[in-house]
């Protein structure tokens, strides 16, 4: 009875000891990045040709980076804005306009430093490691407004976590630019049209490796909006590239109202995308190159905008989600148990040897 006593214990021991060191070599990880460059916004008059009269009142830009490791983490921010001739961004050609302090959440194994960049010029992947870590980073390189249009405008963003350890973890990286519009002119004829595009380059992946926990879950999100309305009123655009024209004409996703009709030019990929996995050993990817360039084109193009003040919203965001309940040990309760059973068959064969 001793030998079997000392066997089932041996056994117990080995067991946690092995869902221990399985829990330490595991990674939960997301991550998810999005790289916008030429972006343009145009008015036009019906014969296509740049619109008299437009003005910009105001804009103002924002960044705001977040990361966390059990709920405990770091948020920061930067924003400047003005006229286009009187701003408080940076000054064209100096680069970048917007560029708010890189966050890392406390006590993170891998870190990320500011703009730190890859060999295509984009925000670095780290990608899945060892250690519990969590970061991200944002950045308006270029603006056509700060520039006088004498430039494109580009963006980067990126949210990245992994946890090995820890319960969860999460990050986020938002980039927002709202324009004020004042359109003075006089309406001849059709109103003034509205035309925008960009490139833009997508990534994400949620992935479990090697994970031993009970319950886990890896999530990537990002989310990219476009609206012009005027104001006090419910005329205007809402677009969110879901990938659902790619290369053909149409409405898309495109939704107008009252005298404004929106077409969508081009949507090669989803920006308004969530992917996620549960299962051990598992990865869910969408347009996923960390570290490689690969541009899609989107576009819109939009009519029947009227005399009046209108106000244009961008929006990006990238996001990372992790939860990891780790395997399941006894708790101290559970092992009193079981030491309480081993004693007492250690007496039931004590008691069987003396009868």
């Amino acid at each position: 009875m001793k030998l079997k006593q000392t066997t089932l214990a041996t056994a117990i021991a080995a067991t946690l000891a092995l869902g221990m060191s399985g829990q330490a070599a595991a990674d939960v990880y997301a991550g998810s990045s999005l790289n916008i460059n030429n972006l343009s916004v145009a008015f036009l008059n019906a014969g296509l040709t740049p619109a008299n009269g437009v003005t910009i009142n105001s804009f103002n830009f924002s960044t705001t980076n977040t990361a966390l490791i059990n709920g405990v983490g770091n948020i920061g921010g930067a924003s400047c804005g003005g006229t286009p001739t009187s701003n408080s961004c940076a000054a064209f050609p100096v680069t970048p306009v917007l560029d708010g302090p890189v966050t890392n959440a406390p006590g993170s194994a891998i870190t990320r430093t500011n703009n730190q960049v890859a060999g295509d010029g984009t925000l670095t992947w780290l990608t899945i490691g060892g250690g519990n870590w969590s970061n991200s980073d944002s950045v308006i390189y270029t603006s056509e407004i700060t520039s006088l249009n004498a430039n494109v405008s580009h963006t980067d963003q990126i949210s990245e976590s992994n946890i090995t350890s820890a319960a969860s973890a999460s990050a986020s990286s938002e980039i927002l630019s709202t324009t004020g519009l004042t359109f003075n002119f006089t309406v001849a004829g059709p109103a003034v049209n509205f035309a925008l595009s960009f490139d833009a380059d997508p990534d994400m992946r949620a992935q479990i490796l090697n994970d031993l926990g009970l319950t886990y879950s890896a999530q990537a999100t990002m989310a990219v909006s476009v609206a012009l309305t005027k104001d006090g009123t419910f005329s205007g655009l809402q677009w969110a590239p879901d990938g659902a024209s790619a290369g053909g004409l149409g409405a898309g996703n495109c939704i107008s109202s009252l005298d404004v009709t929106c077409t969508e030019l081009a949507d090669t990929e989803n920006l308004n995308q969530t992917l996620g996995t549960s299962t051990n050993n598992t990865a869910a990817d969408y347009s996923y190159g960390p570290n490689v360039a690969g541009l899609g084109n989107y576009g819109l193009f939009a009519s029947g905008l009227t005399a009046g003040n209108w106000t244009l919203t961008l929006k990006g965001q990238t996001s990372t989600n992790l939860t990891r309940q780790p395997a399941r040990v006894p708790e101290p309760g559970m092992l009193a148990l079981i030491g309480i059973g081993l004693a007492g068959m250690g007496f039931v064969g004590r008691r069987r040897k003396a009868a």
